[in-house]
């Protein structure tokens, strides 16, 4: 973001003052639309389904960051005709950027879960200890994207540098992907461990297919936002729009779409009731949403 120009209409002309957009395009009516009612529909469905499996974390943060994707996507679909907004192109780009944190978070409950399923030996690092720093990394980072996010905007509203707000919200950012990555490699040493468990149970199996397909898919889109942000606010790819849809809005589509057709509360629910026929576990915690182990912790 440079210096704005002289006052323009949120909802002027396109055409007329096409150079001033702060987007460097003007952002499509027919895509935003596309987006609004996918991500629309992923959020009501998380809201079902957190209801429906009483994983109410887990539901909340899969919940809260469908909606500020839903957020986001309404706003650059009223973009298409207030392209000259500072305040909606603000909005967009937070929740945008802030969204996929709620995701992750998430999933990272998801695989807490399953590790309380696997055993603890599955975990070279015991579970409660992996969701405190894991949180308290993702609380850190959440603060640094709004914190830079809120100083980049008053900086433009006032027409002094954005370099110190956009330097903060970047390292929340990178902060974020190098916690995804993290996360990524702790799911290489718990799935192989747990793999003959996991291979055994179709509902596991498929809640750890969903896990993964999901955190790459966020990583991906990781890895475009803080190159995209290091370029600065006129960048190549941040004045591109197909950047936009396909390393940032297409991931996310693809990771909630995979949470919300194999929900991992759901599927572990279901791994709770068949323990329960089987008559090798009792309900324990599991309406606190953490469901009971298998054979494993049984043993132990």
């Amino acid at each position: 973001m440079s210096t704005p120009p002289p006052y323009i209409p949120p909802c002027a002309s396109y055409e007329k003052y096409a150079l001033a957009s702060s987007y460097g395009y003007r952002p499509s009516l027919g895509v935003g639309i596309f987006f609004s009612i996918c991500f629309g529909l992923y959020t009501f469905a998380n809201i079902y389904q957190t209801f429906r499996t009483r994983c109410w974390w887990m539901g909340l943060f899969f919940s809260c960051g469908a909606g500020l994707e839903l957020l986001g996507w309404i706003g650059r679909t009223v973009a298409h005709t207030c392209t000259f907004s500072d305040e909606i192109n603000t909005m967009q780009i937070a929740t945008l950027i802030m969204g996929p944190a709620y995701t992750q978070s998430g999933v990272y409950i998801a695989l807490w879960m399953i590790v309380k399923i696997l055993g603890r030996e599955v975990s070279p690092v015991p579970p409660k200890l992996y969701l405190l720093v894991i949180f308290s990394v993702d609380c850190v980072c959440l603060s640094l994207q709004a914190i830079g996010g809120g100083l980049a905007g008053a900086a433009f509203d006032q027409g002094t540098s954005t370099a110190p707000g956009t330097t903060v919200m970047v390292v929340g950012i990178i902060a974020q992907l190098v916690s995804g990555m993290v996360f990524a490699g702790f799911l290489c040493i718990v799935f192989p461990r747990g793999a003959s468990q996991i291979k055994a149970n179709r509902s596991l199996l498929l809640s750890c297919i969903a896990i993964v397909i999901s955190t790459t898919m966020m990583n991906l889109r990781g890895f475009y936002r803080s190159i995209e942000l290091c370029q600065g606010w006129r960048g190549p790819l941040i004045t591109q729009q197909g950047y936009v849809i396909g390393l940032d809005a297409a991931p996310m589509l693809i990771a909630m779409g995979v949470l919300a057709v194999l929900n991992p509360g759901m599927l572990l629910r279901r791994v709770e009731k068949e323990q329960l026929v089987e008559g090798k576990a009792g309900r324990g915690d599991v309406e606190k949403g953490s469901p009971m182990r298998l054979d494993s912790e049984v043993k132990a």
